[in-house]
C-alpha cells in the first residue's frame, strides 16, 4: 500500500485548457481549481473519490456522453515503475504504457501526476433530481428510456427507486446538463410535462 495523499497539488493552465493533478488529489480538489476558470473535465459523481483510482479504472462521470471517460481526457501521466524509473507517458513517449494505464488499472506502476484536457463548462450548470409516485414508475421509466435515447450528449441522467424520509417509496431521476443552463432546462421540460413530479430540485446553480 502506497499513500499518495500528500501529493495533491492541482495546477490549471487556463490558456492551454489543461490541468496537472497530483496522484493523491481528490476529484473535489480538481473541480474547485478548474471551476475557478469555468473549466472542467470528466470526473466521477462523488467529490471525495480519488482522481487516480477513477482515471486508471476508466472514469465514468456526468460529462462522459459528451466528452468521453476520464481516461479519454488524459493527456499525460507521470509514472514510477517497479524498477524506480520516473516516466512521462503520453501518446508519443512510452505510448504502450500510456495505453495500458488508461482503464487498465494500477498494475503498470504508480501514477504520481495526471495531466487532463479541460472543457469550457460552468461555473453555472443545470441539474438536480426529480421524484415521481411509485405507482407511475413503469410509465415514467419507459418515457425516460425514450427521452435518454434521443437526448443530446450534454445530458447525463440516472434513474432508480428511493425511499423518502417518511418511508414512502418513489421513483427518482437525476439530471445534469453540461452546456448552456437555459438549454438544459428546455430539454428537461418534456419529462415534467409527462407526469407532474412529487419533487423537483433541478435548477441552475
Amino acid at each position: 500500500m502506497i499513500d499518495l495523499t500528500l501529493i495533491k497539488q492541482v495546477q490549471v493552465d487556463p490558456a492551454a485548457r489543461t490541468v496537472r493533478v497530483g496522484g493523491g488529489a481528490l476529484l473535489g480538489d480538481m473541480d474547485v481549481a478548474t471551476q475557478a476558470h469555468g473549466l472542467a473535465t470528466t470526473a466521477g459523481t462523488v467529490s471525495h473519490t480519488g482522481t487516480g483510482g477513477l482515471t486508471l479504472g476508466g472514469g465514468y462521470g456526468r460529462m462522459s456522453r459528451k466528452y468521453g471517460l476520464a481516461c479519454d481526457n488524459l493527456i499525460e501521466a507521470e509514472v514510477v515503475t517497479a524498477d524506480g524509473r520516473v516516466l512521462n507517458a503520453n501518446a508519443v513517449d512510452h505510448s504502450d504504457l500510456f495505453w495500458g494505464i488508461r482503464g487498465g488499472g494500477g498494475n503498470f506502476g504508480v501514477v504520481t501526476a495526471f495531466t487532463f484536457r479541460l472543457h469550457k463548462i460552468g461555473p453555472i450548470v443545470y441539474g438536480g433530481r426529480l421524484s415521481f409516485a411509485f405507482k407511475d414508475a413503469r410509465e415514467v421509466l419507459n418515457f425516460y428510456s425514450d427521452f435518454a435515447h434521443e437526448a443530446p450528449g450534454e445530458v447525463f441522467g440516472g434513474a432508480g427507486f428511493a425511499i423518502t424520509p417518511n418511508g414512502e417509496p418513489v421513483f427518482g431521476m437525476s439530471y445534469n446538463y453540461c452546456g448552456d443552463p437555459q438549454q438544459g432546462e428546455r430539454i428537461l421540460e418534456p419529462i415534467r410535462k409527462f407526469r407532474t413530479p412529487l419533487s423537483d430540485t433541478c435548477q441552475a446553480t
